[in-house]
C-alpha cells in the first residue's frame, strides 16, 4: 500500500490549483452569453486536454530525471522533505497571514503599474466577452498550462513508487479536483441556470477577496505533511 502522505499532499495542492479568481471569474463571464452550456463544456474540455497532455508529458521528464526535488522512489531525502516543507510553511505564510498581507501591499505601493496592471481584467476575461466555442477553448487552453502546485504534485507522483496506470490515474484525480471551479458550476446550470450564476457571481467576488489567504492555508498544509515525513523518515 501507498503512503497517505504523498496522497494527501497531491490532494491539497489540487485543491490550491483550484483557488484560481480568473478560472471562475472566467465562467461567470461565460454564463452570462448566450449558450453558455456549449461555451462552458468547450472551456473545460480545453482546459483538460492541455492540462492532463501537459501534465504526462512533465512527469515523463521527472521520471527520466529519476528524481524530483532530491528524491527517488528508492531514496526519499528528509533533508529535500524538511527544507521543502519549511519554505511552503513560510509561503503560507506569507500568503494567509495578516502581516504577509502588509508585506505584499508595501511591495504593491513600490510597483503602481505593476498594481494597476493586476488590477485590472486579466487576458482571458477580456478576450471571453464576445467569445465562440472555438474562443473558449482556446482560451481554457491557454490558462490552464502547468502552474506551481501542479508540478508539486507531479514531482510527488513521479517521487512515489506508481505504476504508470497509478500514476495517470493520480493526474486525472488531480484534474479533477483542480477544475472542480468549471464542473460544479456546469453541472449545476444543467439544473438551475439561474441560481448557478447568482452564485458563480458571488464566488467569483469572494475568491477576488479572499484567495490567497485559502491557497495560503493549503500550502501551509503542504508543508506541514512534508517536515513531518521527513522527521519521520529521519528515524
Amino acid at each position: 500500500m501507498e503512503d497517505d502522505g504523498p496522497m494527501a499532499d497531491i490532494v491539497l495542492l489540487a485543491l490550491a490549483a483550484a483557488v484560481f479568481p480568473t478560472l471562475i471569474a472566467c465562467v461567470a463571464i461565460l454564463l452570462s452569453l448566450p449558450a453558455p452550456r456549449r461555451l462552458l463544456v468547450a472551456f473545460y474540455g480545453g482546459g483538460v486536454l492541455v492540462s492532463v497532455s501537459a501534465g504526462i508529458v512533465v512527469l515523463n521528464a521527472f521520471d527520466n530525471g529519476h528524481a524530483v526535488v532530491g528524491n527517488s522512489p528508492s531514496n526519499p531525502n528528509p533533508g529535500t522533505s524538511i527544507v521543502m516543507g519549511l519554505l511552503a510553511l513560510l509561503l503560507g505564510w506569507l500568503m494567509a497571514s495578516d502581516r504577509g498581507r502588509v508585506l505584499r501591499n508595501r511591495r504593491r505601493r513600490s510597483h503602481p503599474r505593476r498594481k494597476a496592471e493586476n488590477d485590472g481584467p486579466s487576458w482571458a476575461e477580456r478576450h471571453l466577452d464576445q467569445a465562440n466555442v472555438a474562443v473558449a477553448f482556446a482560451i481554457g487552453a491557454a490558462i490552464n498550462l502547468p502552474g506551481p502546485f501542479y508540478i508539486l504534485a507531479l514531482g510527488e507522483i513521479s517521487s512515489g513508487a506508481y505504476s504508470r496506470p497509478a500514476q495517470f490515474g493520480l493526474i486525472l484525480l488531480f484534474n479533477a479536483i483542480m477544475f472542480v471551479l468549471i464542473e460544479v458550476p456546469l453541472v449545476g446550470y444543467l439544473l438551475s441556470p439561474e441560481k448557478t450564476a447568482q452564485r458563480v457571481a458571488e464566488l467569483a467576488a469572494w475568491l477576488n477577496g479572499n484567495a490567497l489567504r485559502v491557497m495560503g492555508a493549503l500550502v501551509a498544509l503542504v508543508g506541514a505533511s512534508l517536515v513531518a515525513q521527513g522527521i519521520v523518515a529521519t528515524r
